[in-house]
């Protein structure tokens, strides 16, 4: 059978634990003798990096909300002159629209006042043409009456030839 001894298994040997020590110390004055320094020296220079970095961040977010606020300013600038292209736009053009509609409006009164002109003209020329034509009806119907005057009975033939006649043509 094995037997363990427990209790110089737990209870450290006090010359091991006393060499422990002591090369520790040693080996704390060598790092401190030569790497503290240096340690330091990176450490200082690692924490000046990340504050460097900080400041160059913080000044980083700093252009970036100014440029941010300048590019708002000048969408709402860009916004406003598109906002007075359009109005003035939109009031040329109603002038144009007035304009054209002017025009318009005058053209057509001077197309009526030409119709209207040629209606008259045209029946003016109808009226005068309507009494050409009943006063050669009236010197037609006088002649046939003063070649056929011999008695009143040609009278009535004649007229009533010429009422015949008249009635074809219309």
């Amino acid at each position: 059978m094995i037997t363990i001894d427990i209790v110089n298994q737990l209870i450290p040997n006090p010359i091991t634990m006393l060499v422990q020590l002591i090369s520790t110390l040693v080996l704390f004055l060598l790092v401190r003798k030569f790497l503290w320094k240096s340690i330091q020296n990176f450490m200082n220079a690692r924490g000046e990096k990340m504050q460097e970095d900080l400041n160059t961040s913080e000044k980083a977010k700093n252009e970036a909300l100014l440029d941010r606020n300048l590019a708002k300013e000048e969408l709402q600038n860009a916004s406003q002159k598109s906002e007075e292209i359009v109005s003035a736009a939109v009031k040329e053009a109603k002038s144009e629209k007035e304009t054209i509609l002017s025009q318009a409006n005058k053209e057509a009164e001077s197309y009526r006042k030409k119709a209207e002109e040629q209606m008259e003209t045209k029946r003016q020329e109808m009226y005068q043409s309507v009494q050409r034509e009943m006063v050669e009806v009236a010197m037609s119907a006088a002649e046939k009456l003063i070649q056929s005057k011999s008695s009143e009975e040609m009278d009535r033939e004649a007229i009533d030839a010429f009422v015949k006649e008249v009635t074809a043509n219309e």
